[in-house]
């Protein structure tokens, strides 16, 4: 070997002359600036994430929701010992699918639909991880981090079809057992008793219960995606059945008992009880189908990677923008004042043939702060001397904290009535067919029938819905807006002759459509 061989062979290469990082100073890092850009999106996105916390403390249905961040950190820390083989590498193009999220976090801001605005807020998370941490970490918790997507409190559009069902589903069993009954909506009556399939019995609770546990045990013990799609299949079925044999039994217990048994908190027991004995048998039957567990991989050696701090760099700042943008709009829209047109609501509507005087005070629907609102009662001496209360409220929809479907707005005082039946009547406000929501509430001995539906964009719905795409739809032109209009008339006797006399208010109301119109136009 000559002495240049000597020299090129005792030279370093241009590899081992640049010193790999500590892989300890990577990871703090790079997950210190994700801690940060998570907690600004958190800060900037605070009233999804308060709403969303008050409906898991308020509603029983999403109560588990706060056991998903410790479930999420769990699969985490079991992965620990794996995260060592990989090293964080940021990976900017991941941002290309922030874009459609933020679009759909403004618009599910705008339309007041919460869950659409949620689930944006954790597609985000998802967005942010990948692109800090890199793909390979983020599919070492890729479990884990899509799991956070049961922290959205969803599913309540499943409640009427599921109430529907449930009705369904008793009528025919009572029908094929013999037994007389009558079906009104969500109302069944018997011979010794009515029983009504409220929201809380449409079982919704047990649904996503078991889904989010189902999701669970399938990570747990299957290996194999059919097995997996085959047992959330029965996740979903199951307890929708599930849910129709409980409130079956509930009212076979109590028809046959003569009311002694299955009514009051014994029903709850008895339906709880029953629904979890079927959770455990669905998944003692899951588990004797379950995959044997992997041969545990060799641990492999500690990885080894560079800090690149131009490209963190680069990453956090469009992190900064896109986390940034949404909130920046939404402020800039939604801070701007409410406009409306006071004219269209302060001329007195003509109303040929009815007398117009204040309100009975006995019911008003509890709506708070429309941008502008309509409230009076007329009556026909001629047909009847009882009054009829009428409320329009009307929301500009430029302001977040002021919108027609509030959670807290009610059609009525929920601590003075009670609702006694739901349905639906055709109806014509002036010439115009409308379909109303009919509520027949009562308190105290006494009834009331209520017709109402929405307004928006000059179409007239009882769906919510359609109120919020209306309001998506209109949010960036200069006009829009949403009203409540509601009628209300006692009910001391026969419920058509209250039915007949809305009929002929609604007919005469046609005025209201136009003031409406020119409202939105302001």
């Amino acid at each position: 070997m000559n002495s240049a061989d000597a020299r090129v062979a005792g030279a370093p290469s241009a590899q081992t002359a640049v010193r790999p990082t500590n892989p300890a100073l990577v990871w703090t890092t790079h997950l210190f600036v994700l801690a940060l850009l998570v907690g600004l999106l958190g800060w900037l996105n605070a009233g999804a994430i308060a709403n969303a916390v008050e409906v898991w403390w308020v509603s029983p249905t999403y109560s588990h929701c706060f056991l998903v961040i410790p479930v999420s950190a769990y699969f985490v820390w079991r992965r620990r010992h794996d995260l060592t083989s990989v090293v964080p590498s940021v990976y900017p193009l991941a941002l290309l699918l922030a874009p459609p999220l933020v679009l759909f976090s403004i618009a599910g801001s705008i339309a007041g639909i919460n869950e659409i605005e949620q689930v944006a807020l954790i597609g985000l998370l998802q967005v942010l991880i990948a692109a800090v941490l890199g793909p390979a970490v983020y599919r070492k918790i890729l479990f884990p981090c899509l799991f956070l997507f049961f922290l959205v409190p969803t599913g309540d559009y499943l409640v009427g079809p599921l109430q529907r069902f449930t009705t369904h589903f008793i009528s025919t069993g009572l029908s094929l057992l013999g037994i007389p009954h009558y079906t009104d909506v969500n109302f069944i009556k018997l011979s010794n008793g009515a029983f009504e399939v409220a929201e809380a019995c449409a079982g919704l609770r047990f649904l996503i219960a078991t889904l989010a546990i189902g999701v669970l045990f399938v990570r747990l013990m299957y290996h194999k995606w059919q097995k997996a799609i085959v047992f959330l299949l029965a996740c979903f079925v199951v307890p929708v059945i599930a849910n129709g044999l409980r409130a079956l039994g509930i009212v076979l217990l109590a028809y046959w008992s003569d009311n002694r048994i299955a009514v009051g908190v014994d029903h709850i027991v008895y339906g709880w009880g029953f629904l979890v004995v079927i959770l455990l048998i669905l998944m003692l039957i899951g588990a004797r189908y379950a995959d044997p567990s992997p041969k545990e991989e060799p641990r492999q050696a500690p990885a080894v990677g560079s800090l690149r701090l131009a490209a963190l760099l680069l990453t956090t700042g469009l992190s900064l923008v896109i986390i940034c943008f949404g909130p920046g709009i939404l402020y800039r829209e939604l801070s701007r004042p409410s406009s409306v047109n006071a004219a269209a609501f302060s001329a007195p509507l003509s109303l040929p043939g009815w007398e117009r005087s204040a309100t009975s005070n006995g019911w008003s629907p509890n709506y708070i702060s429309p941008d502008a609102r309509l409230a009076f009662a007329i009556h026909q001496s001629s047909s009847s001397p009882l009054d009829i209360d009428v409320f329009v409220n009307f929301y500009a929809g430029k302001n977040r904290s002021r919108t027609l479907l509030n959670a807290n707005n009610k059609l009525w005082a929920e601590d003075l009535w009670r609702p006694l039946s739901e349905g639906s009547a055709a109806t014509a406000l002036g010439t115009r067919p409308v379909t109303v929501g009919e509520s027949v509430i009562g308190s105290g001995g006494l009834m009331r029938v209520v017709w109402w539906t929405y307004w928006t964009a000059g179409q007239f719905t009882t769906s919510a819905r359609n109120v919020k795409l209306e309001a998506l739809r209109h949010a960036f032109y200069g006009q829009g807006g949403s009203a409540l209009i509601a009628l209300s008339t006692p009910a001391p006797g026969d419920l058509a002759e209250a039915r007949a006399r809305l009929n002929r208010a609604f007919r005469a109301l046609g005025g209201v459509a136009i003031r409406l119109e020119q409202a939105s136009q302001n």
